[in-house]
C-alpha cells in the first residue's frame, strides 16, 4: 500500500527507457508494446548445433541485453527469461547448462548473466539448471573480430571429473550468441563427457 501511495508522489521508472511506469512493473507500457514484437528465431551454427533465440539482437532485443549488463539492472533478466519461455516453450523439459562467464567478467560484474537466465527460464518450466562447466579468463570475447573469436575460443571445462552429466537434452543458456565460438565450445566439452545431445537457448542471435 505505501509503495503505491509513493508511486503518486514519485512515479517508479522504466528500467529500460527510464520513463514513469505502474508501480508494480518494471518497464513501461511503451517498452512493454515493443519487446512483445520481437520474434523467435532458430538457427544452425556451422558446427551443427542447434540454436534457439528469443529475439534478433537488435533494436530493443540490443538494449534490453546492455542495460543488463552493463547498467546492472537484473529485473530486465525477467523480461529476458519470459521471452527465451516463450521461444523454447513453457512445458518442455531438459537440463539447463549456464554458459559460465570469464572468472574476470563475473568478479567485476558481480553476477553471471547466464545462470541468472538459466535459474529464470527453469522457475517457470519443467527444465532443471545444471552449472556444471566452467571457464578459464581469456581474451574478452566481446569486440574482438569474428575470425579471432573462432581461432582462440574460451577454454572451457567441467567442473569436476567425477560430475554426474545427464547425457541427453543439454541446452546451453547464454544472454547473446554471434560467431557462436563460445557455444560451440562448450557443446564439444559436453559431448566428450558424454552427452549425446546439446542445443542452445539464447535471448538474441546477432544478425
Amino acid at each position: 500500500m505505501l509503495r503505491a501511495v509513493a508511486s503518486l508522489v514519485a512515479p517508479p521508472l522504466c528500467a529500460l527507457c527510464g520513463g514513469a511506469c505502474a508501480y508494480a512493473d518494471s518497464i513501461c507500457g511503451g517498452c512493454h508494446r515493443r519487446i512483445r514484437e520481437l520474434h523467435a528465431t532458430r538457427t544452425t551454427l556451422p558446427s551443427g548445433l542447434e540454436v534457439t533465440s528469443a529475439a534478433p539482437y537488435e533494436g530493443v532485443a540490443r538494449e534490453l541485453v546492455t542495460k543488463m549488463k552493463f547498467a546492472s539492472r537484473l529485473t530486465l533478466a525477467e523480461v529476458m527469461a519470459e521471452r527465451m519461455i516463450r521461444a523454447w516453450g513453457a512445458t518442455r523439459e531438459g537440463w539447463m547448462v549456464s554458459v559460465p562467464p570469464a572468472p574476470a567478467r563475473e568478479r567485476v560484474r558481480g553476477y553471471d548473466v547466464a545462470y541468472a537466465l538459466a535459474r529464470l527460464v527453469t522457475r517457470h518450466t519443467w527444465a532443471q539448471v545444471a552449472p556444471i562447466i566452467e571457464r578459464d579468463d581469456g581474451p574478452r570475447q566481446v569486440g574482438r573480430p569474428r575470425d579471432q573469436r573462432i581461432a582462440d575460443p574460451p577454454r572451457v571445462r567441467l567442473l569436476s571429473e567425477k560430475v554426474r552429466l545427464p547425457t541427453d537434452d543439454l541446452w546451453l543458456v547464454d544472454d547473446v550468441v554471434t560467431t557462436g565460438a563460445t557455444l560451440d565450445a562448450c557443446a564439444a566439452v559436453l559431448r566428450d563427457a558424454g552427452a549425446t545431445r546439446v542445443r542452445a537457448l539464447t535471448f538474441a542471435r546477432a544478425v
